[in-house]
């Protein structure tokens, strides 16, 4: 006990009442009795809350000696010496403490589900029965969270309140394994009426309530337990673990309540409890004789730097927190912002007690995000002491872990045939793909290169895209790539609009400036044209300066700089800027001296087509991959902004297939692949087994899906997708669920806007409309920290179905509504469209800016923003409602170009953090590049554990990388903040990032990441 604070004689009352070393027979209470002498009861007389008020109780007596005294200020109870109690009896339901240097001992537990035919909770080994395959989760969301018993100050507390206020944030977390403890019986059985636990947990204990008298802890698990038991250490102190045999290894989960500090004894205690702890995980094995994996979830009552942390550091356990937030004190007990921890804390410490635990011994399961919840303070009246009034006095944590999914021979893991012959010959310097600007474009480009060019009779006009290039012969092949690769570029504008200069050793060469528009179309276009010929690549990837636009006009004498600049300075004042549409690229060659000449000409996206063209081919090539899924017995359901009604020429479809039990997701993948594989040219694919959401990615008729699985459950006949949620999603895994979730947020969205009458054709525009901004301004993805495309649907959807009656004339009207709104949104308030989660819960350091999911479960759609993007979001939001307000004033069509104009982010932030990937073949850089896109929020997250660092993430413009974050710093100490020096904060970041990249279980082989810190 501290004693930095006086204990109120409640807190004294209750320490002696429960507190299994003290017997409250020995003791008695004075009191004042209205301004009398001093009275006396018997301790085991007094009524807590009765008729003698706690400030009428002056001290706390044991045989002569007074233990506590109100006047005196005397407080003796943490040194009192104890005598072995004469019945050390535990609770009957209990078995007995063992002692804490011995081996624990791990008695049997039952455990519990909900039976519906019996409509009663009933012991679950009696209900699972057969022995039905489980599915095999590739991810694994665990969370816990100390719910606070109500023995001390139950006035202050508003235990009921709370209680269904923190059952609705374990709902919203949606986590597969919760821990909780301080459960007591009231908790549980509310907890036990909820239909969501009904439906889909199993349960360490049930009505009978054994394990939580007076308090305890609880497990849920979504998978059955195996075995459940229970180490008791003392009678509040406990293990519950549970034993899940999934797919590909068993998994432990425990939940540890450890002895805190508030005894003089607590560190000892807990010490020995630790100790025990970590020699039962190290007892377990599988079958095969191999260490299974673990997870330690709970409350351990230990900050960082404590030596038991040492402990299961060297035991082998990962801490999640540490692992992927480096920085960040993540406390869970907070007195400084929960105003429950400010009432029960003994010492005024901020700690980090609650913490997710992992041992892997295989490396299979890894922590991928973790985050807080239950935060914020409840919304609606104060507590009943006038403070706010919060969920726990521990805010709760959850984790997200990534598991390895067992070895399974798919077609990805077979054998490839041998690249096409044009992929391996060596590329010469008599061809080339090129550029070639409009003949009626070239004569004032021609005037200057007839002077300057020693090469002007041999070369057109042109842009390099890529030289040298494959040999003539091999050009049918090449164009055959091309096509493919240049099926989803759509034509764009160049503008030849100045002058610009390389220096050699000996000379200088100028040449004009194409700047694109949209801004890096034309890297796009390069990026696009080496990854379909990944050996022609020394313009780009092989290039010193990396790929640089550029039309050469000749070679200058090497001089002065000035007089260079002097130079094209006078070209550039005689000089008016070409624009051209690029709708082709050329491929050129040139036989023996003669000049080069265009070979063959590739048109990009397939020419112009118009907006229904794009809609009815892009119908058809659905409608095709339907068939094909029908001939393996699954059902195709599109989603997203296809379903929507808002995609273009280059958005990926993305779609669920859902097919019958015995057809596993690595099963359907093959058996895709080889139905694509007699397709043709026409039809690629590739299955990503190690992503959240495993799918397959392909190309089928020049569009690229998105193609996720969902297997009904045994004995399930086929049935529409919102309908196999509504009556199974409980027996789902949780990639199907998630898979089937996408189509089920599409439709309840769509469902909304035709239910409050907005008009789905205004929405669309609108929702057009805020995407071709959001992509102009570099906010439009989720994998950066930004907002993805269901997330901007959600707000354009709030905004069309609440906009006043003025703003719906108009769809320029309607789009400055959703500027006007959002530029000024009280963030975290969560935008929600829906009744039903419209009482959506703020749960986590995730919540930073809440667009809710419009189905259930209630999912925040946006938890990749974070502390910089927030603040990006924020200034790019003001800045397109200050353009709409000039563009409706002026009335000029021309005056809503601004709100589309490209941010220009090489200009941004002055330092760049550039990520680059490696690897031997271009399936293992799209591979690799995939790893890092995952992982760039997490890797922003722990820059910003830096709290004078900001990071803008920048869209790139070649799905391979490089992939790059703007840094600037907040503070006078700018230079040290953005050091990648050894032993610096950001380099430290940067080192775990390799670590995680290393430790990346399907790391393809040759494959290496570089991150490097550029300077502007």
């Amino acid at each position: 006990m501290s004693q930095d604070r006086f204990q109120t004689s409640r807190e004294v009352y209750h320490r002696i009442r429960w507190d299994p070393r003290f017997d409250g027979r020995e003791f008695v209470i004075g009191f004042d009795a209205h301004g009398e002498a001093l009275e006396e009861i018997p301790f085991v007389a007094f009524v807590p809350d009765g008729e003698i008020p706690w400030h009428r109780v002056w001290y706390f007596r044991r045989g002569h000696e007074k233990v506590w005294d109100r006047r005196e200020r005397i407080d003796r109870l943490s040194t009192l010496t104890f005598d072995p109690p004469e019945e050390p009896a535990p609770p009957p339901a209990l078995p007995p403490p063992l002692p804490v240097e011995t081996t624990p001992r791990f008695t049997p537990l039952p455990f519990y589900r909900y039976d519906t035919r019996a409509n009663a909770w009933a012991g679950a080994e009696r209900m699972i029965g057969g022995t039905e395959a489980l599915p095999s989760p590739a991810e694994l969301t665990v969370a816990t969270f100390n719910v606070l018993y109500d023995l001390y100050d139950p006035e202050l507390l508003d235990t009921g309140r709370r209680t269904s206020a923190a059952i609705s944030l374990l709902r919203s977390v949606d986590a597969d394994i919760i821990a909780l403890q301080e459960v007591t019986e009231p908790f549980l059985r509310a907890l036990l009426e909820k239909p969501w636990v009904r439906e889909h947990y199993f349960l360490s204990e049930g009505p009978s309530a054994a394990t939580v008298q007076p308090y305890g802890q609880l497990l849920l698990s979504r998978f059955p337990f195996t075995s459940l038991s229970q180490c008791v250490f003392s009678r509040d102190k406990r293990v519950i673990a549970g034993e899940l045999t999934l797919p590909g290894g068993t998994l432990w989960v425990a939940t540890p309540h450890l002895t805190s500090n508030r005894a003089p004894s607590g560190s000892a205690a807990r010490a020995a409890q630790v100790r025990a702890l970590i020699d039962w995980t190290r007892s377990l094995g599988n079958e095969e004789g191999g260490a299974p994996d673990v997870l330690l979830v709970g409350d351990f009552n230990f900050g960082d730097g404590a030596p038991e942390a040492q402990d299961f550091e060297k035991a082998g356990f990962v801490d999640a927190w540490t692992a992927l937030r480096p920085g960040d004190a993540g406390y869970t007990f907070d007195p400084s912002r929960n105003s429950l921890a400010a009432l029960t804390t003994t010492s005024g410490q901020c700690q980090r007690y609650d913490r997710v635990l992992v041992r892997s011994a295989s490396g299979r399961l890894v922590p991928r995000e973790v985050g807080l919840f239950a935060e914020a303070p409840l919304s609606g009246p104060p507590a009943p002491g006038g403070d706010a009034l919060f969920a726990s006095d521990h805010f709760g944590l959850s984790c997200v872990l990534h598991r390895g999914a067992a070895s399974v021979r798919t077609p990805a893991h077979e054998p490839r045939e041998a690249s096409p012959r044009v992929l391996t010959v060596p590329p010469v310097h008599q061809s080339a793909v090129v550029l070639i600007p409009p003949e009626e474009a070239w004569a004032p480009i021609q005037a200057l290169r007839a002077v300057h060019d020693s090469k002007y009779e041999r070369w057109m006009p042109h842009v390099t895209l890529l030289y040298p290039f494959v040999p003539e012969e091999y050009f049918g092949e090449a164009e055959a790539l091309i096509a493919e690769a240049l099926r989803d570029i759509e034509p764009f504008e160049v503008m030849l609009a100045g002058f610009e200069h390389f220096e050699h050793r000996a000379s200088v060469t100028a040449w004009l400036r194409p700047e694109d528009r949209p801004h890096g179309a034309l890297k796009a276009l390069q990026s696009a044209l080496e990854a379909a010929l990944p050996h022609c690549d020394e313009q780009g990837r092989k290039s010193e300066r990396g790929f640089t636009p550029h039309l050469s006009i000749g070679q200058l004498p090497r001089a002065a700089a000035s007089e260079t600049r002097r130079t094209l300075a006078a070209w550039e004042k005689e000089w008016r800027p070409l624009r051209f549409e690029v709708r082709e690229v050329c491929l050129i060659s040139r036989r023996g001296n003669e000049p080069f000449e265009v070979r063959r000409r590739v048109p990009l996206g397939g020419g112009r087509r118009s907006s229904d063209e794009v809609r009815r081919a892009r119908q058809s090539a659905v409608g095709r991959f339907e068939s094909l899924c029908a001939r393996l017995g699954t059902a195709l359901h599109p989603y997203g902004s296809y379903l929507l009604g808002t995609d273009d020429a280059g958005s990926d479809v993305d779609a669920v297939a859902i097919g019958p039990a015995s057809l596993s997701r690595e099963d359907f993948a093959g058996a895709l692949a080889g139905l694509l594989g007699g397709q043709g040219g026409a039809a690629s694919a590739r299955f990503v087994a190690d992503a959240a959401i495993p799918m397959v990615k392909l190309v089928l008729d020049g569009v690229h899906f998105d193609l996720s699985y969902a297997r009904r459950p045994e004995g399930v006949a086929p049935c529409p997708p919102a309908e196999l949620l509504e009556l199974h999603g409980a027996q789902l895994d949780t990639a199907s669920f998630r898979s089937v979730n996408g189509w089920t947020d599409t439709r309840a969205l769509l469902d909304c806007v035709e239910r409050e009458g907005a008009g789905l054709e205004r929405f669309r525009t609108v929702l057009r409309a805020v995407k071709a901004w959001a992509r102009a301004r570099g906010v439009y993805s989720h994998a950066l920290g930004y907002l993805g495309g269901l997330s901007w649907a959600v707000l354009v959807a709030w905004a069309c179905t609440r906009a006043p009656r003025e703003a719906t004339r108009s769809d320029s009207a309607l789009l400055v509504h959703f500027f006007e709104t959002f530029a000024s949104w009280p963030w975290p308030r969560p935008v929600t469209i829906t009744p039903e989660t419209a009482r959506y819960q703020l749960g986590n350091l995730r919540d930073l800016m809440p667009v809710v999911a419009p189905s259930l479960p209630p999912r925040n759609t946006a938890r990749n923003v974070s502390r910089s993007t927030l603040q990006v979001l924020g200034d790019e939001l003001a800045r397109a409602r200050d353009v709409v307000r000039r563009a409706r004033a002026e009335g000029a069509v021309e005056a809503w170009d601004a709100l589309f104009e490209p941010a220009d982010l090489e200009k941004e932030l002055p330092v760049r953090l550039v990520v680059s990937v490696e690897a031997p073949s271009p399936e293992a850089r799209e591979a690799t590049a995939g790893w890092v896109l995952g992982h760039l929020t997490a890797l922003v997250y722990r820059m910003e554990s830096d709290r004078r660092l900001f990071a803008r993430p920048f869209p790139n413009a070649r799905s391979e990388g490089p992939f790059v974050i703007g840094l600037s710093s907040r503070g006078h100490d700018g230079a040290e903040v953005l050091s990648i020096r050894p032993g610096s904060a950001l380099a430290r970041t940067v080192d775990d990032f390799h670590a995680s990249f290393r430790e990346w279980s399907h790391r393809p082989a040759g494959a290496s990441l570089s991150v490097e810190l550029v300077p502007r």
